[in-house]
């Protein structure tokens, strides 16, 4: 192989064009490179490691079938200056498999879905699911590293994500972060920032550090957890979060073993015990007010109104009214019955 094959090899493969046979052969040539973990430097340092490595590895038994072949030949039989051209388009290579500024990869074999007309569902390798919304879209790589699953979101999209707490998966939506080990949730844009919604199982929620500097107190106290039914909005000119419930509080899902063994319907029922039936049921805090209500009896059918209707109810009876502050709920007001 000349240099010109040579370059010709390199451009097809960052192009996307190169054969099957062709783009195993560059890959691991480039994976020779990766597990030294550092960036390439100038031409001659970068001719030495690479040579070192190949020799080193076949020193160590490499098959015959993984040796990178196309390259021996071309550090062999050229001169100094030909070794500047390989190691120029090594730097090339790399660049394109390095991470972008601001901390998105260029993902080597990823896919693009986006979507214009109506949610489409994408079942990813590791068995997540992926609803992307209306006018999305998402990058992800064809198979995901061994320590971490990442995918890049711009617009909104829904993620049921599997359980692999060995390979957290993280999501990436401009300058925000959310980090799961197995849960379901939603992102979106929303005006001025971006909201993220759980649905099941726990969220870390924090700014990407690679795109926006931060101090060392920034970093300690960076982001925000969020569980069932509580949602988070970040401000991304304010760079404020700001948690609160979700609109639409649903039951945690009846496999978590609690939704299904509570009966919401009650005779004479101390307030205590249907508030805490209520807050296991949506994994919501409720607190009151007026702690003289806690022994004040409730009479009445709450097993199919919306959680908010439901609070309704309760507070008519009572004379009581309810307001959202942050992630729970406040009962104001009433009538004490001790």
């Amino acid at each position: 192989m000349d240099k010109k094959a040579f370059h010709s090899l390199l451009k097809r493969y960052l192009d996307g064009k190169c054969t099957e046979e062709e783009k195993s052969i560059i890959d691991r040539w480039y994976d020779l490179l990766d597990d030294d973990a550092q960036a390439p430097g100038d031409e001659s340092e970068l001719e030495d490691r690479l040579w070192n490595r190949i020799r080193g590895e076949m020193k160590a038994g490499m098959p015959e079938s993984q040796r990178p072949k196309p390259l021996l030949p071309v550090i062999l039989r050229y001169s100094a200056a030909a070794a500047i051209v390989v190691a120029l388009s090594i730097s090339v290579l790399w660049e394109a498999r390095r991470p972008a500024p601001g901390g998105k990869p260029r993902l080597q074999s990823a896919e693009t879905i986006h979507t214009d007309v109506q949610p489409r569902t994408i079942v990813l390798e590791d068995g997540t699911r992926m609803t992307i919304k209306d006018g999305s879209k998402v990058d992800f790589p064809e198979h995901f590293g061994k320590n971490k699953r990442e995918v890049y979101l711009d617009g909104e999209a829904f993620f049921d994500v599997k359980k692999d707490p060995a390979r957290p998966f993280f999501v990436y939506n401009n300058n925000l972060v959310t980090e799961v080990l197995g849960t379901s949730f939603n992102i979106k844009a929303v005006r001025n920032g971006i909201e993220v919604a759980v649905r099941t199982g726990k969220v870390a929620v924090y700014e990407n550090g690679n795109k926006i500097p931060l101090s060392d107190r920034e970093k300690l106290e960076n982001g925000v957890i969020i569980t069932p039914n509580q949602k988070v909005t970040y401000y991304a000119e304010t760079r404020h979060f700001v948690t609160s419930i979700i609109d639409v509080p649903l039951p945690v899902p009846p496999s978590a073993g609690i939704a299904d063994s509570v009966n919401f319907v009650y005779d004479d029922t101390p307030l205590s015990h249907v508030l805490t039936s209520i807050e296991k049921v949506y994994d919501i805090e409720i607190v009151l007010e007026n702690e003289g209500l806690r022994s004040c009896p409730f009479t009445g059918d709450l097993t199919k109104p919306s959680l908010y209707n439901k609070l309704e109810f309760i507070c008519q009876a009572l004379g009581a009214s309810y307001e959202i502050k942050g992630t729970k709920i406040l009962l104001k007001g009433g009538k004490s019955c001790n």
